[in-house]
């Protein structure tokens, strides 16, 4: 038996549109226990049609990090302050019209990449 999502008429298990709407039928599989009702309609709370089986089979993902995807992650964000500092030095060179800020956030990132042995 498939229930239909749109307007819950049951059909049988071969159909693939609803004999009531036409609508295309969502899922093949009801729920355990012969209960056939919408989510929420039979007391059950579910997020779908599938059995209790398999949801009890199905497990969490778990995400983990890897080694060294910290050290990554400050570099990446060490190269972006680098950026940050040229494009702000180009900004106020193209604003002020004198390219000693430029020159000035230069110099700057080029010591703090020397200091950091890049």
């Amino acid at each position: 038996m498939i229930l239909c999502t749109s307007c819950g008429t049951k059909n049988a298990d071969d159909a693939h549109t609803c004999e009531k709407c036409g609508r295309k039928l969502q899922s093949r599989w009801s729920r355990s226990g012969g209960q056939d009702a919408p989510n929420g309609q039979n007391g059950q709370s579910g997020d779908s049609f599938l059995p209790e089986e398999v949801w009890q089979l199905m497990e969490p993902v778990v995400h983990s990090i890897e080694e060294g995807t910290d050290t990554l992650v400050k570099a990446c964000a060490e190269t972006w302050a680098y950026a940050l500092i040229l494009l702000v030095g180009a900004g106020v060179y193209i604003a002020a019209e004198d390219w000693r800020y430029l020159a000035g956030s230069v110099a700057l990132a080029a010591v703090l990449a020397w200091a950091r042995g890049i």
